[in-house]
């Protein structure tokens, strides 16, 4: 529209300043003058019209802009052509005469053709047929589908970690939520049982209220079901389109529980493609207020289900280590999700062509009823 508006503009001035200079008076150099004069006016209404639609409005028929010459012509007839078919009578010294144009003389010439014009240029556009376009649509994101798979068992409420071991889990757990934005993030607890408490979602403010509300007891703490938990996870990601799947499985125990094997659920978990990262969660033997125990945690296991899946096992004998662990977890593959999106086209030519109409009435009353011509 830019480079229509200054070619136009050159053209018509060029025009004018070369028939100024030469004297030149011929209808072809009127019309080519007119036609620059519309370029002009058509690539400014474009313009001003791209930028209050703010890229929200098109045309759907656009060819139909070709109907402007027809307002063009008007222009053009009423102005230069009318004055071949007109017969003049000259009189004695006719151009010592002073001419005195009135108003209303001027009304009565331009007012109703200027009404028509502006009518079909109105109309012109009504054709074009106008639309606004909402888009509502979501560029695409990425992520993948991760489970997290949380001990909520008796013990973790040892205070080798401040204030306690469920504690500090629920804290880093929810620092990761907080950094995988695109991702889909569902949440099992287990113990002597498996729960789903939340399925795989984006609502990642739902998710952190889940996690908050969760408490040692929600479930038998009295043992740990780690094969359990595992395959009530695995069940909740088999059926993911996603391209990378993941559990997270934190515990702080050795599987003494349940009726599963957790090695038989690593496998299935293995066979739908999901990748296991599990963290143990315990001081080391001399730290903490429990010196006097052997290691809780069967590394031996958790690594065998980690490397059974692909993943990795952590050990983590504080929360700086856990929410470490957490931040390196945090670098997993991502997979793209196309997001859906919508386009809603809404005509908006109905006022163009009202206004046109409106424009067309006035034209004609005035020209018939108050700016009436005496021959």
């Amino acid at each position: 529209m830019i480079h229509l508006l200054w070619i136009s503009l050159v053209i018509f001035f060029g025009l004018l300043a070369w028939r100024r200079l030469a004297r030149i008076q011929t209808w072809w150099l009127d019309a080519l003058q007119w036609v620059a004069a519309g370029g002009a006016a058509v690539a400014a209404g474009g313009i001003v019209f791209s930028y209050l639609a703010d890229g929200r409005l098109e045309f759907l028929h656009p060819w139909a802009f070709v109907f402007l010459l027809f307002p063009l012509a008007v222009l053009w007839v009423h102005v230069s052509v009318r004055n071949v078919f007109t017969r003049t009578l000259s009189y004695p010294l006719t151009h010592l005469r002073v001419v005195q144009t009135s108003l209303r003389v001027l009304l009565t010439r331009w007012l109703p053709v200027s009404l028509y014009t502006l009518a079909l240029l109105f109309m012109t556009a009504a054709l074009a047929r106008p639309v606004r376009v909402d888009k509502a649509a979501l560029p695409p994101t990425e992520g993948i589908d991760i489970v997290l798979l949380l001990d909520v068992s008796a013990s973790m409420q040892k205070d080798d970690f401040y204030p306690n071991r469920f504690v500090a889990a629920q804290r880093t757990a929810l620092n990761f939520i907080e950094q995988r934005i695109t991702d889909r993030i569902g949440l099992v607890a287990f113990a002597k049982a498996a729960l789903l408490q939340a399925p795989l979602t984006l609502d990642h403010e739902a998710l952190e209220e889940y996690i908050r509300a969760l408490y040692l007891g929600i479930v038998d703490a009295t043992a740990t079901a780690i094969g359990d938990g595992l395959a009530v996870a695995t069940n909740h990601l088999k059926d993911s389109k996603a391209k990378s799947k993941v559990i997270i499985l934190l515990t702080d125990g050795d599987s003494n529980a349940g009726a599963i094997d957790p090695r038989l659920a690593a496998k299935a978990a293995a066979a739908y493609g999901i990748r296991v990262y599990t963290i143990g969660t315990a001081a080391a033997p001399q730290a903490g207020s429990y010196t006097n125990q052997k290691d809780e945690i069967n590394e031996g296991l958790l690594l065998e289900i980690a490397t059974a899946t692909g993943g990795k096992f952590y050990r983590a004998k504080d929360e700086r280590e856990l929410a470490h662990i957490y931040d390196t977890i945090n670098e997993l593959e991502r997979t793209t999700f196309t997001a859906d999106s919508s386009i809603h086209r809404t005509d908006v030519y109905h006022p163009l062509l009202l206004l046109a109409l409106c424009l067309l009435a006035a034209g004609l009353v005035l020209e018939k009823l108050f700016l009436i011509k005496v021959p």
